[in-house]
């Protein structure tokens, strides 16, 4: 990536994250409710078995109740964990309270202790972003953990971004390793970009 996309790339996500910080923690609240009923309602969600969540950190869409709900479904969850060299462990869990720790940012993630599973079985992969836009594409936070990752999955894997409908803009810079989503929920839709020829 050169110089310019990189401080492109850099300034939108500054610009994003501070259109969700702004949110008052009663729309965060109201929306992150919206928007896990929106999943919830999914068939992609129903029908999977083995789903790969995040857990909310700072201001990001709330996803606690939907983990629990997800063990209390008898599906396995799974939660990544941050490794060195921009790696990303898939760990599943089975207890929130019991095994969870606070990473190197403070984000709750899976002990090492906890089995690591392969991405191949993963059905559902549900992912935080900085911004997207309606052509699919995702913002990350600029480590490269996900896009990394996603390369390992099975291809037919729906990828589902969470995120608040002031993070959707006209476009998101992206590079060639970028991946695309397959949809984005937000409080006020679900963008399925599947519909529009993107993969």
């Amino acid at each position: 990536m050169n110089e310019e996309k990189r401080n492109t790339k850099s300034e939108v996500r500054k610009s994003c994250l501070k259109q969700r910080a702004a949110l008052g923690e009663k729309e965060r609240k109201s929306y992150s409710s919206v928007i896990q009923q929106r999943l919830r309602n999914l068939p992609e969600f129903q029908t999977a078995q083995v789903v790969m969540l995040f857990l909310n950190f700072r201001d990001e869409v709330e996803t606690t109740d939907l983990a629990e709900e997800t063990i209390a479904c008898k599906k396995r969850l799974i939660l990544p964990r941050c490794a060195p060299q921009g790696i990303l462990l898939p760990l599943e869990v089975h207890d929130l309270a019991m095994e969870l720790e606070p990473g190197a940012w403070g984000i709750r993630e899976p002990k090492l202790s906890n089995e690591q599973v392969e991405p191949s079985v993963i059905d559902l992969i549900i992912v935080p972003g900085a911004g997207f836009d309606q052509q699919g594409n995702r913002l990350g936070y600029g480590g490269g953990y996900y896009d990394r990752f996603f390369m390992l999955l099975n291809p037919l894997t729906p990828r589902v971004a969470l995120g608040f409908e002031c993070q959707v803009i006209s476009h998101v810079p992206v590079d060639q390793h970028d991946a695309k989503m397959n949809m984005l929920i937000t409080e006020k839709r679900v963008y399925d970009f599947r519909m529009i020829g993107i993969q």
